[in-house]
């Protein structure tokens, strides 16, 4: 018995062999090494092509994957969807992306090509930093980094660390920051990367302008400029020259932080890079209003404004058209997958005469092992429910990760197409309203100096108070708009204190008045003098200014605007009220948004913006107070402020 199941099993193993062996040289047949080449080629295609033009990136991914899924390369599978995630998640598809990089990590780690998963552990880290998900990010690049300690390599180790430290720079933790910032630098001499020692210097210049140390921060930046210039590195340039006006600015040396500031502006400009040339207005717009130069203050400010215009434009162009490709290369991906399961099919076809010829050995050695089987199969079993089990909750977290993503990118959508329409309004503002005083300054000025001796001194009066009310009217809006660019930017101090009512309000009046006074209307207070109120003196000025100028705009000659105020038990109001021309009601319901078809003409044709009112908007909700309005046609309105005291103040 013994002797017949020897023979049955030789036999068995015998034609296993024998089929093994023939798949094997029909698979050898079909693998020549110049495919693994051309696998590899393509790969390489796409790693090389990754920053400059993704599209074509993941085009020669997909070949890639096309080949090494029919031919079962591992290594080579396991790079393409690597590159496949990588270029598309530099396309902005970030799902889709993240799931290609988790899947090449498995490939990866599976068939322990640790090289790669140090480079994908690093890309799911960026994708998830460019999500939001910061712990998941620090979590992937510690992977990364764990691993090229690990293997005692030093490729990308500087790149990983430099990733940690903005990770920590962006989180404002700047001493962590710092420290993977000098460990990366070390790295980068070590391995003579002269631009990867000048992106640390300017890091590390950058964590010491935040902590206060500006001079160690000029230092720094100073030294990663002229590795950047030995290169000829023009985007590391442009950034550096504006780090340096960033750093003189902090150092009061507001002539030398203006001529690096230009440098980046000049070379941003030359090399066609919008977005740095914006970055280089920013910093010029605020040099020149520390200075008081608003004369150039408002020429950069119109710049900067077309250049986010144009920004824009071409973002929302490069958005449609990332979507289009996507959808195109995925159906490409699509028709790649049923060819490659049409090439398994009739390949196993090519093959189904050998499995005939050798079905009876099989069967027979299959026979003969099922009892050893038996043995070993519930616990393998048990162990692949185990395994599949904590895949299947990995692969369930993940997707709730992605999906807690997309959520949060449609609310960024959201508020970013809010940001646009507030952004349209103020180039509206700048373009038009802003123009128009400093149109009838520059007339009426020119009309006096040339013609200064045909008019009488009534007449030159008549045009200097035109004059005056043009820059009053352009100061006041000027006023506005800084005011509204530094609530947007989250650069306005916020400072309440306990005010006197009474005067500050009668401060602010001494502005207007002139403009009553030319409309024959009456200004009247009704405030107790000792009425005090907890609030930002310049926010709530604003305010006053604004409201008060409104009640003048919409009244009628011989009227009158009164403000009142009273304290309540946790509250103070004012209120502006006019015996002006009243507000309908669809004007009302959106009178403070900032919304088109707010603003309606003054009783003068004086026509407005509609932003002096959503900055009081704004202001009073910093207060944590209400701003409300009530309003009769033809019989006036009355705006109401209520500011809570300083004992009923959240953040007192």
């Amino acid at each position: 018995m013994r002797r017949l199941i020897f023979i049955l099993l030789s036999i068995g193993v015998f034609l296993t062999v024998y089929t093994i062996s023939t798949y094997a040289i029909d698979k050898h047949i079909k693998l020549p090494k110049e495919e693994y080449r051309l696998i590899d080629s393509l790969n390489n295609l796409s790693y090389q092509n990754r920053r400059h033009n993704p599209r074509l990136s993941l085009e020669y991914a997909l070949e890639a994957y096309k080949l090494a899924t029919a031919q079962g390369n591992e290594k080579g599978l396991g790079f393409a969807i690597h590159n496949m995630g990588t270029a598309k998640s530099l396309l902005g598809n970030y799902d889709k992306g993240l799931e290609d990089l988790i899947a090449a990590s498995i490939i990866r780690e599976g068939i322990d090509d640790f090289d790669g998963l140090v480079s994908t552990y690093n890309n799911i880290g960026y994708v998830f930093f460019e999500m939001g998900n910061n712990e998941k990010a620090l979590d992937f690049y510690e992977k990364a980094l764990d691993i090229q300690k690990e293997i005692g390599k030093t490729k990308d180790v500087g790149i990983i660390l430099n990733n940690i430290g903005y990770l920590h720079y962006h989180k404002q933790n700047f001493e962590q920051a710092l420290s993977f910032f000098h460990q990366a630098l070390e790295v980068n001499i070590i391995d003579k990367d002269e631009r990867g020692i000048a992106a640390s210097k300017s890091n590390i210049g950058n964590i010491y302008r935040n902590i206060g140390e500006f001079r160690k921060g000029l230092n720094n930046h100073l030294e990663a400029l002229e590795l950047a210039q030995k290169h000829n590195d023009k985007l590391g340039i442009i950034g550096i020259f504006k780090q340096i006006s960033e750093d003189y600015i902090r150092l009061n040396k507001l002539d030398s932080a203006l001529i690096y500031a230009q440098k980046s502006f000049d070379l941003a400009r030359d090399t066609e890079l919008k977005v740095e040339e914006k970055n280089a207005i920013e910093v010029i717009t605020k040099i020149y209003e520390q200075t008081g130069n608003y004369v150039q203050l408002v020429k950069y400010y119109k710049l900067l404004n077309t250049l986010k215009d144009s920004i824009y434009k071409t973002e929302k162009a490069d958005v449609l058209s990332r979507a289009q490709v996507l959808h195109e290369l995925e159906q490409q991906t699509k028709e790649n997958e049923f060819l490659v399961k049409e090439q398994q099919i009739n390949s196993q076809r090519i093959r189904m005469p050998y499995y005939l010829l050798v079905l009876a050995g099989v069967l027979i050695a299959i026979t003969i092992g099922f009892a050893v089987f038996i043995v070993f199969a519930t616990t393998k079993v048990k162990h692949a429910n185990k395994t599949l089990i904590q895949k299947n909750q990995e692969i369930y977290s993940q997707n709730e990760t992605i999906q807690s993503k997309a959520k949060t990118l449609d609310e960024k959508n959201n508020e970013l197409k809010s940001i646009n329409q507030i952004k349209d309004k103020l180039i509206s503002v700048i373009a038009h309203d802003l123009k128009n005083p400093f149109n009838s300054i520059s007339g009426y000025s020119e009309v006096i100096i040339s013609e200064f001796n045909s008019y009488s001194e009534s007449e030159l009066l008549t045009f200097l108070r035109i004059i005056h009310d043009s820059a009053t009217k352009g100061n006041m809006l000027l006023d506005n708009l800084l005011q509204w660019s530094r609530l947007q930017t989250k650069t306005l101090q916020f400072a309440p204190e306990e005010q006197s009512l009474y005067k500050l309000v009668v401060d602010e009046l001494f502005f207007v008045q002139h403009i009553a006074n030319e409309k024959d209307i009456t200004i009247s207070t009704n405030i107790d003098e000792n009425l005090s109120v907890f609030a930002d003196a310049n926010m709530l000025k604003t305010v006053i200014r604004n409201l008060v100028s409104n009640s003048i705009k919409f009244t009628h000659s011989k009227g009158s605007v009164n403000i009142s105020g009273q304290a309540n038990r946790n509250t103070a109001i004012i209120e502006v009220c006019d015996s002006g021309v009243g507000i309908e009601q669809k004007v009302m319901d959106k009178l403070f948004s900032g919304q088109s078809g707010v603003t309606t003409p003054g009783v003068r044709g004086e026509e407005g913006t509609g932003l002096g009112l959503m900055i009081c908007k704004d202001f009073i909700d910093m207060h944590k107070g209400r701003i409300w309005a009530e309003s009769q046609l033809g019989k006036g309105t009355s705006i109401f402020v209520e500011l809570p005291n300083k004992t009923e103040y959240p953040h007192s």
